[in-house]
């Protein structure tokens, strides 16, 4: 028949396996010879299954490409989750995630071969003060430059992590002795000494690191950390630029401090705390004048806790600022006591922590508190240490020039210790110095403390400073400080901390005795 076509010839055959093999065609559809497929058996000619066959063979490749460009954005993806969980984005070191899992592979690996692991917990200090008058451009571009020196000091084979802030861990695995480990943080605190130069500038920060060792100390990743957290306070109380390797007096201590804060929370809403006085006299008339407000605390199972002990701790929990307003309250209504009695008006002093200018809303409440009283701000000094103005942060300034725009005093204590230069002390408007009694009770028999303290005297009375000897035991140095025309003396030559009733008492036997009305007014500056 003229109509019907004949089967595929076998030259057709290598050209119908390439589209049988790429577009699915089913072989009997091109072999049957019926008369259904007759007209679809003669479309397939070599030309036309080979277009096809590259067609398909496009699209095939296409595909391919799309799906191994997806998997690789997939497998970037997982890899950039990855380094946000695991690595710290500034210094690209591993973060406390990844460091809390080499740790663990670690240990395991140091009790099979039954060697020792070494944890260094690092923290830069100064760091704070140069983020806060630098700038946190300048300050992380120093934890980088930091990171860096940290890492080169560890070596090969060491983890360096950070874990936030200024701090950062150094994991010395598989060791036999501590050796390494002295050597590696005599090496890191002797690096960071060195300047950073950033920006045509030099910064200055050092090291403080606490080391733990497993198994001599521990046995788990947490403990080890917390170990060596315990010997960073350690070393930091030491003095920092230096590291201290965890002990059990330390845990016991840590014990102890950890027991003393969480008493802390609650003492004064349980009345435990106190406030005693020291007076402060008048050389040339030998006058009450002055007088220093002490905080004490009487545990209740405890007994007596020093100030130099629950302080710092009140620092660093922040308590310190419940502590101050307490402080606050309780002179407030002392010196309106004073006045109620009519008697002389009497400046009090009050100690200021650094922290407590590091949060100032309480002291300005406190501003705005006086002067809505009936007592002159100039009847309150407070008291601050020669480091806070060392390198004041705008938020110290602040606080400083709004205390003084009040008419509260200011006052050094505890000059000459520090770094304080009298420079700082007029840039401040500060009113009085107080000499440290270090270099009073010497001042008999050592004539370096002598002149210094003559020095100190003179250059500070031309800038209008008004000096106050701490820790006066006898006459002899009442009398050489009055030949050295030292403006006030305070010791226990004329009274120890007492509870306020004494003071009352003090204050109102001189009165008594000389009638002279408002002898605070006559002493203060203008």
């Amino acid at each position: 028949m003229n109509n019907e076509m004949k089967r595929p010839s076998y030259k057709q055959l290598p050209a119908i396996t390439v589209v049988m093999h790429h577009s699915a065609f089913a072989a009997p559809s091109v072999l049957s010879g019926t008369q259904s497929h007759t007209a679809f058996s003669q479309m397939l000619s070599a030309p036309w299954l080979i277009i096809i066959a590259l067609i398909c063979t496009a699209i095939l490749f296409l595909c391919l490409r799309f799906y191994q460009q997806t998997k690789r954005r997939e497998a970037d993806s997982r890899q950039q989750l990855w380094r946000q969980a695991n690595v710290d984005f500034l210094t690209q070191l591993p973060n406390r995630h990844l460091l809390q899992q080499r740790l663990q592979q670690a240990l395991a690996e140091c009790h099979q071969s039954q060697q020792l692991l070494g944890v260094l917990l690092i923290d830069l200090d100064g760091f704070k003060d140069v983020n806060d008058i630098a700038g946190h451009t300048i300050g992380d571009r120093l934890l980088q430059n930091a990171a860096l020196r940290i890492q080169s000091c560890a070596g090969h084979g060491s983890t360096t992590a950070r874990l936030g802030g200024d701090a950062f861990v150094v994991m010395v695995p598989t060791i036999s002795d501590v050796k390494g480990l002295h050597a590696i943080s005599t090496h890191i605190v002797e690096s960071l000494r060195s300047p950073f130069h950033i920006e045509n500038n030099q910064y200055f920060v050092t090291a403080s690191i606490g080391i733990a060792v497993y198994p001599e100390h521990c046995q788990t990743s947490e403990a080890l950390l917390m170990f060596a957290d315990q010997a960073l306070h350690a070393a930091k109380r030491a003095g920092k630029d230096q590291y201290q390797f965890f002990n059990k007096s330390l845990h016991r201590e840590f014990q102890e401090r950890l027991s003393i804060t969480q008493d802390l929370r609650s003492a004064i809403a349980n009345g435990e705390f106190h406030l005693v006085y020291q007076p402060i006299y008048r050389l040339r008339d030998h006058r009450l004048v002055k007088a220093e407000a002490l905080i004490r605390w009487q545990h209740p199972t405890r007994g007596a806790i020093a100030p130099a002990v629950f302080i710092p701790l009140a620092e660093a929990c922040g308590l310190i600022i419940d502590i101050g307003k307490w402080v606050f309250d309780t002179v407030l209504q002392d010196l309106a006591t004073i006045d109620l009695l009519h008697l002389q008006g009497t400046q009090i002093s009050i100690n200021i922590s650094p922290v407590q200018f590091a949060h100032p809303q309480p002291l300005r409440a406190f501003i705005q508190r006086l002067q809505y009283s009936n007592i002159p701000c100039e009847r309150f000094c407070f008291e601050i240490t020669e480091g806070l103005l060392l390198e004041p942060s705008k938020i110290t300034q602040d606080t400083l020039n709004a205390l003084k725009q009040a008419g509260i005093k200011l006052s050094i204590d505890d000059f000459g210790t520090g770094y304080s230069a009298l420079g700082y002390l007029k840039k401040y408007h500060i009113d009085y110095v107080k000499i440290d009694q270090s270099f009073i009770k010497h001042i008999e028999r050592d004539n370096y403390a002598f002149v210094l303290c003559r020095s100190i005297i003179q250059m500070a009375h031309e800038l209008d400073i008004k000096l106050i000897a701490e820790g006066v035991e006898n006459a002899s140095q009442e009398n050489i400080l009055k030949v050295i025309q030292c403006d006030y003396i305070q010791g226990f030559l004329h009274g120890k901390p007492a509870p306020f009733s004494t003071l009352l008492t003090q204050a109102y036997q001189q009165t008594k005795s000389v009638q002279v009305p408002h002898l605070f007014n006559s002493d203060t500056k203008h």
